[in-house]
């Protein structure tokens, strides 16, 4: 009982507390405060770069509007980050929020990115 108690808080992922500060959004799903990078996790967006087609098939850079619409929605507001886990680029995949508002979820319900899983 006591191993089987022991192996599981070994093996239980650590959480790190929140980064709290300014943040400046580096890519549409991905922010920076106070020098560390964070990926928004849960949340698939364009690139930055990445252009995309309306319903009536004419171009829009929606990866610009994105990270825009994003950089407008945080102003100079603090943002607070719960790392989660870490990327294969080594940022911190974590949850976002601004205030009470979830910035992962936010930038779902305003269409600009997918629910990613």
């Amino acid at each position: 009982m006591r191993l089987a108690l022991a192996l599981m808080l070994f093996s239980a992922p650590a959480f790190a507390a929140p980064i709290t500060g300014r943040a400046t959004v580096i890519d549409d799903d991905t922010l920076d405060i106070r020098d560390q990078r964070f990926r928004l996790q849960g949340v698939d967006t364009p690139e930055s770069a990445q252009t995309c087609q309306d319903g009536k098939g004419r171009a829009n850079r929606c990866g610009q509007k994105a990270a825009l619409a994003l950089a407008d929605k945080i102003g100079t507001g603090f943002v607070a980050c719960e790392p989660i886990e870490t990327d294969r680029y080594g940022r911190s995949v974590a949850v976002c929020r601004l205030g009470a508002l979830d910035l992962n979820g936010w930038l779902v319900e305003q269409g600009l990115g997918l629910a990613y899983r």
